[in-house]
Formats: structure tokens, sequence, C-alpha cells
């Protein structure tokens, strides 16, 4: 009787498989938490809600670029937002096409409580893993995104 896949591709999907799984999982243990306080922020938002605490007012192409989003899926999620008042849009003086979001006064005031119920979700995910181990499975997790980027850009060059 044949594998379908050699054992070696087989541990390398089992990988890819559990990295999906954490991330999903993860992500959707965040949420959760953040409902459960009362806070309107998903997942998505939280990560332009940090990059925002770390500089404020940044172009939407900024959030997209990181969240490897197009830009009608960040349209969207700054609109939601916008609505729950925790940015606010404001016309780019550099470039009249462009809004730069900026954080409200509310998210402002969020900030120590969001980033308390982040940073415990983080010490569940990673509870009992040493930070040597953590920092190794950051590295392995870089050069698998290294891996996903350069096989794009071949690609794309290739057409």
């Amino acid at each position: 009787m044949s594998t379908l896949m050699s054992e070696e591709v087989e541990e390398r999907r089992h990988l890819t498989k559990i990295i999906a799984q954490v991330s999903r999982i993860g992500n959707y243990m965040l949420g959760r938490q953040f409902e459960r306080e009362g806070l309107p922020i998903s997942r998505e938002q939280w990560d332009v809600l940090v990059m925002l605490w770390e500089k404020d007012g940044r172009a939407q192409q900024e959030f997209a670029t990181f969240l490897l989003k197009n830009r009608a899926s960040i349209t969207s999620l700054i609109d939601n937002m916008e609505k729950n008042n925790l940015v606010t849009r404001v016309p780019n003086p550099n470039d009249k096409r462009s809004k730069l979001i900026y954080l409200t006064k509310k998210a402002r005031d969020l900030k120590d409580k969001v980033i308390g119920i982040a940073e415990e979700s983080i010490l569940v995910i990673t509870n009992d893993i040493p930070l040597d181990d953590v920092k190794k499975g950051v590295e392995l997790l870089r050069k698998c995104l290294s891996n996903i980027t350069e096989y794009e850009k071949n690609l794309s060059e290739s057409k």
C-alpha cells in the first residue's frame, strides 16, 4: 500500500496545519476575551489599534500592507472602528486622495485595558513553553513567512 505523501511532507503538512489552527483559535480566543470585557474590538481591529498606539495618523494602505488585506477589507474594518468611535479619518495634507487614521480619546483611554487582555491571552497560549523555545518558534515562523514571500515574488517575476 502506497502512502499519499512522504513522511517528511506529512510532518511538514502537520506543521502548517497546526500553525493555521493556533492562529484561528488564538484569534477567536482574543476576540472572545474582548467581548467578555464589553469591548467592541475584533482581532484585526486589535492589530490596527496597536499600529496606531505605536504611531498615530497612519494611511489606510499601511494597514493593508501589514494585515495582508485588500483596500476594500481595510475600508470596511476602519468603517466599523469609526462607528464604534475608536478611530477617526482626517484628510491627508500631503495627498488629497487619501485619509489618515487617528485614534479617538476612547481608543487611547482603552489602551491599558486592551493590552492587558491581549497580554493575558498571549501568556495563556504560550503557557509552559520556555522563552528559548518561543524564540526558536518565532525564528521558524519567520523562515516560513520568508519562504512564502520569496515564492510569491518568484511567481510574479516569472509572468
